[in-house]
């Protein structure tokens, strides 16, 4: 296939738009290449309406909906118009690269060109042998150097490596015109550099061992240790370098002339990434699934098959792989919220009836109104241990509120309601505690709940409770004691909103992490005073499972001045 591509804008087909997808497609289709995407339901809306947006270092873009071409269902391709893409490009992940390819097949023509972009190199085998199996296109060698992410469906953000490159090339031999004059397009684009390699598979293993070795440093240790910062801590170098040398050794016994010069060129870009880290160390961290398989996890498999020893890559791999297992729901471990959650959002007003003071009356009556879940947010480092202390600041009037809180199991964001319970991985009491007379005068003139709310101790944890000890939660009664005596007996069917609406509605709002907490409201408060001991616990369930504070005056703190402007 030598034959040049016909004249006039190509065809290109980006399954996925996401960092890599969104932000090559949109530099595409701003040069009135005749851009198309297949997206998933949630990318699709915004699409249809608003067309991509990338915000980056290079210059913003947004390619209207009217300037791309189509943009798909991956849920009703069936329902789609077909067409030969000129080119089809794989921006998914390297465990998807297999089912992907299978929605694309009717999209490929003849003399499709079928490029990947997937970290790693297990990926190439699988999409040469499908494609060639298919008897039409021609699969390419391909991979790309940005650091991106999706700020939102449709959003791009792009902060380092500048300008993102396409490296690709044919398998074998020397480029086509086809190739070439993809070379020339992509390199007319704005924000866009492009390689069209010689020995592409060669230089392939080179982006390998790069990635592999930073995301086995960075995933290990954590956010902190970013690109710029391993050149700069002698033992993470000195880790990297290690990594690198095992899957150079992995490379040349697998037939690569993998030259020793090329991990010297990447200490200078390791320097100037400032603040770069790898996709696979983000989803990692996230708690999403991620490509560890794909890169440390297939260079211990081909350290074995050639007899090379991986010691950096296969510990990085065994530490980290819990935490994948975890986001792809192939183990289940016991969620604890107080080290493993970041947040706890807590919905206003939710409990139909609910008894407040009677000096509250318009604020319960606008909450009647509440036509989706209100919340306040707390971080985790509010929380404390069930059997801790409350420190109550000066003059604080503290309130009691025994709640039940849901568990999230696995991160997630814009679920409906048919799939929030499928991330809800248990419960837990806790005592929402409230400094009264310290935000809800101010909640007046619409402040914010955090002076009231959110102040450390403030929110009492128990145990978690796994979701097979409590299968009915919205038909379960919370009660509240006070000095051992029940001071509330709150039905959890009198919520507004079901647990379900919470969770997605929560989730749209922000991200949700494994071992995030929503409280799912009260049925009434009361009064608490110093000394007080207050418990939150489930009728009928064990005794271990109930969360208990006892209130104390608040330590006396250095107060700090600050000078006037």
């Amino acid at each position: 296939m030598n034959l040049a591509f016909h004249s006039g804008p190509l065809r290109w087909l980006f399954f996925g738009c996401g960092a890599v997808g969104g932000y090559f497609g949109a530099r595409l289709a701003q040069k009135k290449q005749k851009v198309s995407f297949m997206v998933r339901k949630e990318t699709l809306r915004v699409l249809s309406s608003d067309g991509v947006r990338v915000r980056s270092i290079c210059g913003d873009v947004h390619v209207p909906r009217a300037d791309l071409d189509q943009v798909m269902n991956t849920e009703a391709l069936d329902k789609e118009p077909k067409f030969d893409a000129d080119v089809i490009v794989l921006a998914c992940k390297a465990w998807e690269v297999e089912g992907c390819l299978k929605m694309c097949q009717p999209w490929c023509g003849a003399n499709t060109l079928v490029l990947p972009l997937q970290n790693g190199v297990d990926a190439f085998s699988t999409v040469r042998g499908i494609v060639t199996s298919w008897g039409k296109g021609r699969p390419l060698v391909g991979w790309c150097n940005i650091v991106a992410a999706i700020q939102e469906p449709g959003i791009i953000k792009h902060w380092a490596a500048s300008p993102p490159c396409i490296y690709f090339g044919e398998f074998e031999g020397a480029p086509s015109s086809r190739t070439k004059q993809m070379e020339s397009i992509l390199a007319s684009c704005d924000g866009t550099a492009v390689s069209l390699e010689e020995d592409a598979l060669s230089k392939c293993w080179e982006k390998f061992s790069f990635i592999c070795a930073t995301t086995a440093v960075q995933a290990t240790a954590g956010p902190t240790a970013t690109q710029d910062l391993i050149p700069q801590v002698p033992e993470l170098e000195q880790m990297w370098r290690s990594a690198m040398e095992e899957i150079i050794e992995i490379a040349r016994k697998s037939g690569i002339d993998y030259q020793q010069s090329w991990m010297d060129k990447r200490i200078p870009v390791l320097r100037d990434a400032i603040g770069a880290t790898t996709s696979c160390s983000r989803d990692i961290w996230a708690g999403r699934q991620s490509e560890l398989e794909d890169l440390l996890g297939s260079a211990h498999r081909m350290g074995q098959e050639k007899g090379v020893e991986t010691p950096v890559i296969s510990t990085c791999l065994r530490a980290l792989l819990v935490r994948d297992r975890l986001a792809r729901r192939e183990t289940t471990l016991p969620i604890y919220p107080m080290l493993e959650g970041q947040k706890i959002l807590g919905t206003i007003c939710n409990h139909r009836g609910q008894q407040l003071p009677a000096d509250r009356t318009l604020e319960q009556k606008k909450a009647e109104e509440y036509l989706r879940p209100e919340w306040f947010v707390c971080p985790m480092s509010s929380a404390i241990a069930s059997g801790g202390q409350c420190e109550v600041p000066e003059g604080g009037q503290m309130l009691w509120e025994a709640e039940l809180g849901v568990v999230i199991s696995h991160s997630c964001e814009n679920l409906s309601p048919e799939q929030a319970m499928d991330y809800v991985g248990g419960y837990c009491m806790v005592l929402d505690l409230t400094a009264g007379n310290l935000g809800f005068e101010s909640m007046k003139y619409g402040h914010s709940w955090t002076r009231n709310k959110c102040q450390n101790t403030f929110k009492p944890v128990g145990a978690f409770i796994p979701a097979s000890e409590l299968p009915k939660p919205e038909s379960v009664r919370v009660l509240c004691r006070v000095n051992g005596k029940t001071v509330a007996q709150d039905a959890t069917d009198r919520m507004k909103f079901s647990i379900a609406q919470q969770v997605a509605d929560a989730s749209e709002l922000t991200p949700l992490r494994r071992g995030d907490i929503l409280l799912t409201g009260a049925g009434s408060l009361g009064p608490l005073a110093i000394g007080d001991v207050v418990e939150g616990a489930i009728e009928g369930l064990d005794p271990k499972y109930t969360v208990s504070a006892t209130l104390v005056e608040q330590p006396k703190r250095r107060k700090i001045h600050h000078s006037k402007l």
